[in-house]
């Protein structure tokens, strides 16, 4: 509940005392009509996302926190550095009530997702305002960050669910603890726990929360005074850098475990991080790419570009421009060594450049307002006047290019397959008694992770007692049986890649026979 208090009962900036003893009710109407003008502008866009369908990717986690249960999944939570059984176990608190409450249908899955979107917005309009201290600041770098084009897949994939509730976690820890920095106070140990909670929360979610204790720790660096004596600096560091410190040990074990644990995500190649300066120049000038909407940006252009946010921030002796500058750098740590990631991923770096946009547009704006002097409006009518005819020009751009490449109607077809393969399941009618064993025989390559057609079958039925037997439909060549087992079993799944003999297939209970359309059922008792 804390959490909404800050984004939504303490909206206003660190001055508010100064706004109340004004009184000038109309500064709270602003805040407000900002809010739902952004919720609603988001709204607009993420709406259709509700005709969704679950895809193949969410099909492997949802089977494991239905399987293994809530007791070890809550666990896990609390144990937030072990990797096994679950690679992130904060998703349980997503899809197993979710599940529960409501099976295989996608639509509440989707409206959950939107949902938590919506609700970061008046969170980040408040983060906003307190590092920039300015509502058309905050309100321009909160429309350009709650939807964009190149991270469209945070509204309609539900796969990206894990980085929508990081990013919100996320938003929330670093928005709670400026609630209470930027009024010159220190964390409580109450408020420490509080903080480093949300900071939890978010590491449950996502790998990608790493990099929250150096931003906070920047933070304090760019907020203190100079130290004239060693004393002062260990006084700074005894009251100002203490969450800070403690959250980066609490990363330092999240950490060691999650890489060297026996289920450790590294030790696959899509998470093996590659550490050379070329590899990641090249992911971060992708990463600026995609947010700058496809605009190639070289290896070159990319330390250019850096260097100039950095001189300007300098020049411009704003904490909030240098902080984004620090932002822009280490937020995508993270993902800058593994193989090249996009899209949702880049959810925390957007805010990052999101800032400097809104920044730069508001200081260009006035720099205009004050060389206009012919002009007999007001400057702060002007620099409003001005800033939404920015946000205007964003909303149009940013529906044009949603249009442009026919993006919702593309991500709506994400999941089609499995929504046909939910339904030719449910089309048989089948109530299997507890304990059978069910092998399924596929006549052709439902999913690129042929796990995933047994793990749907699994939850489709919401039975832990039935033993389910997969035929693959790619038998292995001889050189690939010498590598793999010809059967691997994971909790009541069994995949076979080689043909099963007669007699596996006797001790079958039922057999089914299936394709995206239609299932059938070969034999049952």
């Amino acid at each position: 509940m804390s959490i909404f208090r800050t984004s939504l009962l303490s909206i206003r900036k660190p001055s508010q005392q100064q706004v109340q003893s004004n009184g000038s009710p109309p500064r709270w109407a602003i805040d407000v009509a900002c809010v739902t003008a952004l919720v609603v502008y988001f709204l607009h866009f993420a709406l259709p996302a509700v005709a969704g369908n679950l895809n193949e990717d969410e099909m492997p986690e949802l089977w494991r926190y239905w399987y293994h249960g809530p007791l070890k999944w809550l666990w896990a939570n609390i144990c937030f550095w072990t990797p096994a059984p679950f690679y992130r176990p904060g998703g349980a608190f997503y899809y197993w009530p979710l599940y529960h409450f409501f099976g295989l249908g996608p639509q509440p899955y989707r409206i959950v997702q939107i949902a938590i979107l919506a609700a970061s917005i008046p969170m980040l309009y408040y983060l906003s305002r307190c590092l920039a201290s300015s509502r058309l600041i905050a309100f321009l770098a909160t429309l350009a960050l709650c939807y964009h084009p190149g991270l469209i897949s945070l509204v309609f994939i539900g796969s990206f669910s894990y980085e929508v509730l990081c990013g919100f976690f996320y938003f929330a820890a670093l928005s709670y603890y400026l609630h209470i920095r930027e009024t010159e106070a220190h964390l409580r140990p109450s408020q420490l726990i509080g903080f480093l909670a949300l900071y939890v929360f978010a590491l449950d979610f996502k790998e990608m929360a790493v990099t929250l204790p150096v931003i906070v720790l920047i933070y304090e660096v760019l907020k203190c005074h100079r130290w004239s004596d060693w004393r002062q600096f260990i006084g700074w560091g005894r009251s100002s850098a203490v969450p800070a410190l403690v959250a980066g040990l609490l990363t330092a074990l999240y950490i060691y475990g999650k890489t060297h644990g026996p289920g450790a995500m590294i030790k696959f190649d899509a998470y093996r991080p590659r550490y050379s300066c070329s590899h990641f120049l090249t992911t971060n000038a992708h990463f600026v790419s995609e947010l700058f909407y496809g605009f190639a940006i070289p290896k070159k252009a990319l330390l250019g570009l850096w260097a100039l946010v950095f001189i300007y921030a300098c020049l411009r002796r704003d904490r909030m421009l240098r902080l984004m500058a620090f932002w822009i750098v280490i937020v995508p740590l993270p993902l800058a060594f593994i193989p090249l990631r996009g899209g949702a991923h880049l959810y925390l770096l957007l805010f990052g450049w999101a800032m400097i946009f809104a920044k730069v547009a508001s200081d260009f704006i006035t720099l205009i307002s004050k060389s206009l002097t012919l002009i007999k409006v007001p400057a702060p009518v002007f620099r409003v006047v001005a800033m939404l005819l920015v946000a205007c020009a964003l909303a149009i751009f940013t529906h044009w290019e949603n249009q442009r490449f026919d993006l919702i109607h593309v991500f709506l077809r994400v999941g089609q397959k499995t929504s046909h393969v939910i339904q030719a399941f449910r089309s048989l009618d089948l109530h299997p008694a507890p304990g059978s064993t069910i092998l399924l025989l596929p006549k052709e390559e439902l999913f690129a992770n042929e796990w995933n057609l047994a793990f749907l079958a699994a939850l489709v039925w919401n039975d832990r007692s039935l033993q389910i037997w997969l035929q693959s439909h790619n038998e292995l060549t001889r050189q690939q049986v010498a590598k793999v087992p010809n059967m691997q079993i994971v909790g009541n799944i069994a995949l076979s890649y080689n043909k099963l003999t007669p007699q596996q297939v006797a001790k079958s209970d039922y057999v089914i026979s299936l394709s995206e359309f239609h299932a059938e059922v070969v034999r049952a008792p």
